[in-house]
């Protein structure tokens, strides 16, 4: 049946108020509902349960994954389907891939993950995502996170050459150069990435493709099992940090190697070295923790600072760190992530003095040199 607009975010919002107090116990990004809604938006025909539903904002995730992040009055023609919604099942979602990339790939499937890759390369790439999802699981487990199932088969798109790959970014809605060797859309759910070697895995450049697998795959499975949430504002530091924390073999790859030193991402360790020695202001723990500016004004030291702070807190207050990884998740879609609300829950998580903890942080960091 056809719905007005308003009537149909009056229901919506009311449906999903008593579905999200009927699950209390589940965190948002877990959340999917039954009732399945067709509706235009812009130049395309979505089916997709809601998520969210305002006055301001409507989100909804398709059965493949997709999110929509849209405001109501874009949005025309509703309807609710008989169909309730269900996630597509991997066997599903392989035709569904097959059709959309056709000739010259193949879609392989692993427990968690469909790879589409060129043709005749399944053991280079299938394997090594499901590896990498096992290991993000075992390291979180042994540090009191708790990891939510994913809702859907996890999806990675590897092409061949750039300008395959840059042609499928831009549909995206992302601009990438040759040195963007992969991404994680937050919106279609997938990794993207191009093979820089061009099928060559002997080639050393193979290191290269394998440390995109390795972050943006950190990205894709933390945004599915709970650690973030794809809905609410999600502070960039926490983000970045954990991916750059699992580029260091220690950690995504534990059980070859298994010392401390292996757990440092030893070229970010370097990155934030340098900027304490010559950039750095003093006090600025706070500023960094309370907004993503960092990552907008000097990239080039904000990622190794991000991994600096997820490394120093995971490695020495693991249980705070679990406690406020659950509270950053568990924000409302809603709700403005403001500069305060930011500190105050790092605060909360981990002690009210930020002068006191910037000492320990730095002393800590600084001293891993010693320990290499």
């Amino acid at each position: 049946m056809k719905l007005p607009r308003l009537a149909l975010l009056s229901i919506l919002s009311i449906w999903l108020t008593t579905c999200q107090l009927l699950t209390a116990e589940i965190v948002g990004q877990q959340a999917t509902y039954p009732v399945m809604i067709q509706l235009d938006l812009q130049d395309e025909t979505i089916q997709a349960t809601p998520v969210l539903a305002t006055q301001q904002r409507v989100i909804m995730l398709g059965r493949d994954g997709r999110m929509w992040d849209f405001a109501p009055q874009n949005a025309s023609n509703f309807t609710q389907l008989a169909t309730p919604f269900r996630p597509l099942r991997q066997n599903e979602m392989r035709g569904d891939l097959l059709a959309e990339f056709g000739n010259g790939y193949d879609v392989t499937g692993t427990g968690n993950y469909l790879v589409v890759h060129p043709a005749g390369q399944k053991d280079a790439w299938a394997n090594q995502f499901e590896s990498l999802f096992r290991s993000f699981q075992q390291y979180f487990a042994a540090r009191g996170i708790h990891l939510q199932r994913n809702e859907f088969p996890l999806v990675a798109v590897v092409f061949p050459d750039f300008k395959s790959y840059q042609k499928y970014a831009a549909q995206d809605g992302m601009r990438v150069s040759p040195g963007v060797v992969g991404y994680y859309s937050g919106e279609t759910n997938r990794v993207a990435l191009y093979d820089i070697t061009h099928g060559h895995h002997d080639n050393p450049l193979w290191a290269e493709n394998m440390a995109t697998i390795i972050h943006e795959a950190t990205h894709q499975t933390a945004f599915n099992t709970g650690v973030h949430s794809r809905y609410a504002q999600q502070p960039k530091w926490l983000v970045e940090g954990l991916a750059t924390m699992f580029e260091a073999p220690g950690v995504w790859d534990s059980r070859n190697n298994p010392n401390f030193r292996d757990r440092v991402n030893k070229t970010r360790m370097l990155e934030f070295l340098e900027y304490t020695k010559t950039q750095r202001a003093a006090d600025s723990l706070a500023r960094f923790v309370a907004t993503d500016d960092a990552y907008y004004k000097r990239p080039s030291t904000a990622y190794g600072e991000g991994w600096a702070m997820v490394f120093y807190l995971i490695e020495t207050r693991p249980r705070e760190f679990a406690a406020y990884v659950r509270t950053v998740a568990a924000r409302s879609a809603e709700d403005v992530y403001t500069a305060e609300d930011r500190v105050r829950d790092f605060q909360d998580a981990f002690g009210s003095d930020l002068a006191q903890m910037e000492a320990y942080f730095l002393r800590y960091i600084s001293d891993l040199p010693n320990k290499m």
